[in-house]
């Protein structure tokens, strides 16, 4: 029990860090920023050249782009690539840790299936942080429909 109160504790704090920038913003948004590798990624995912960017900014002013499509995926592309890289290098420091109970764990059988465990466990973690790729195409579909 305390475990899923600490976990629920831990994603009400997440969610107030990213939804709460949003909901603190000052009147409407007339642009926004795209990193170049989000805006490759973006015009190969949608119709090229559909942001309008220029200078690494997406101006909605007078865009017939789907320039709001293009800031979220941009979104979405930042967020998904930091929680890939962050689980890779959780899931890298586990196997490392598996492998060091391995090699000291001798003939207990405990200790050698809880390295097993860590690393059927990173294995885990690594599909999750591969499956954070496939988002931006999943939100894209939700979003347009196609």
């Amino acid at each position: 029990m305390k475990k899923i109160i600490t976990l629920a504790g831990l994603v009400a704090v997440l969610f107030l860090a990213v939804v709460s920038p949003v909901f603190a913003q000052q009147g409407p948004v007339s642009s926004c920023k795209i990193s170049s590798t989000n805006a490759t990624r973006i015009n190969a995912l949608i119709a090229p050249d559909s942001c309008a960017v220029s200078g690494g900014v997406c101006d909605y002013s007078g865009n017939t782009g789907s320039c709001g499509l293009c800031c979220i995926l941009n979104t979405v592309y930042t967020f998904t690539d930091w929680a890939f890289f962050i689980l890779l290098a959780i899931a890298v420091f586990y196997i490392i840790l598996a492998g060091i109970k391995f090699v000291t764990s001798g003939d207990n059988p405990d200790e050698v299936s809880k390295a097993r465990s860590m690393i059927l466990y990173a294995a885990i973690g690594i599909g999750v942080a591969l499956l954070a790729r496939a988002v931006p195409s999943m939100v894209k579909f939700v979003l347009s429909g196609s």
